[in-house]
């Protein structure tokens, strides 16, 4: 099925309002899964660490001391142009 034909299917049922804001209610329903439940929450470097491995990017983290400063995440090719030696 092509986007076109998609989305010719989803307004077919429903206005293309109604269905922009389903959208945007599932993103933040997913986001709030992302959070876990009190108890049970990761920190949000391992998720960023482990989104960038499936995404088979690179990560980079600056820490000064015990407080990370920064976080950079890309492709490699991204990486070397942000980090040029």
């Amino acid at each position: 099925m092509t986007a076109k034909e998609l989305y010719d299917y989803i307004t077919s049922q429903m206005t293309a309002e109604e269905a922009l804001k389903k959208l945007l209610e599932s993103s933040l329903v997913n986001y709030e899964k992302l959070k876990f439940n009190k108890g049970e929450e990761i920190h949000p470097l391992i998720l960023i660490a482990n989104a960038s491995m499936d995404m088979g990017w690179q990560i980079a983290v600056e820490k000064d001391q015990d407080q990370v400063r920064g976080v950079s995440v890309g492709t490699e090719e991204y990486m070397n142009q942000l980090f040029k030696k």
